[in-house]
């Protein structure tokens, strides 16, 4: 089942995004993704000290996993159960557990890329990081949500500011948005999502509202992995200017 938000109308209750750069780009490549999964017993800086702190617990945690297999110690290096990076679609995915007792709930979601359909297979302690940029077509209100199982970091990158929603430490299940509506133009947007699962089910979907539609996943056709040429070296002046951690919202399956 997939919420219905209506969107607030124009003014105070909405926050001004300017495009990186604007235009119009078509036919997107999906978006990067990076995902590293590591042993049960693996600590990281949050709870590490605590006799049942092991796995991971919060945003730091899934950081270090995802610098572990570049920049971890040897030994540390060997808490690592696998990894994959590569192109994805869309941002849509989920564990088996998540997939078999959830999933028809928020729509249906794609398998974690190294995980198998075996249920008794370990599918525990994993982070996943997503990189790229959102082609905005029609100038309006949108707001952008994340369903997330256990925790995540969604920034959104303007050329006048960013946005930032964070859900940190264990949290059960749920969609996220920002609680005021986006005012955009039409250009493309950076992003970048992290989030991470340490027990059970896991689930990370980013989602997209648009005037007077329900929640959608953002389709591969508005997500890039790269800035299109030639407008490389136009984003490269335009930089990413400052940052506002914007509060977020419960908004629901």
């Amino acid at each position: 089942m997939v919420g219905l938000v209506l969107l607030r109308s124009v003014g105070a209750q909405a926050t001004l995004l300017t495009p990186l750069l604007a235009g119009r780009y078509l036919n997107g490549d999906g978006a990067n993704s990076q995902w590293v999964q590591v042993a049960s017993g693996w600590r990281g800086s949050t709870y590490g000290t605590a006799p049942w702190g092991t796995g991971i617990w919060s945003l730091a945690d899934a950081r270090d996993v995802l610098a572990l297999p570049t920049h971890g110690s040897a030994a540390a290096r060997t808490d690592v159960v696998q990894t994959y990076s590569g192109r994805v679609d869309e941002i849509n995915f989920a564990d088996v557990a998540f997939i078999n007792y959830w999933g028809s709930t928020w729509g249906g979601q794609a398998l974690v890329p190294f995980f198998s359909n075996d249920a008794t297979q370990y599918q525990d302690n994993y982070a996943a990081r997503f990189t790229g940029y959102i082609s905005i077509l029609e100038p309006g209100l949108y707001n952008f949500g994340v369903l997330a199982d256990d925790g995540f970091q969604f920034s959104l990158f303007g050329g006048n500011t960013s946005l930032t929603l964070d859900q940190n430490g264990l949290n059960p299940r749920d969609r996220y948005g920002f609680d005021q509506n986006l005012m955009l133009g039409a250009g493309l947007y950076g992003f970048d999502l992290l989030s991470y699962e340490r027990l059970e089910a896991g689930v990370v979907n980013l989602a997209w509202i648009q005037p007077g539609g329900a929640w959608e996943t953002v389709p591969q056709s508005h997500l890039f992995t790269t800035v299109p040429e030639p407008a490389t070296w136009l984003l490269m002046l335009a930089g990413l200017a400052g940052v506002c951690v914007a509060h977020m919202r419960r908004v629901g399956a």
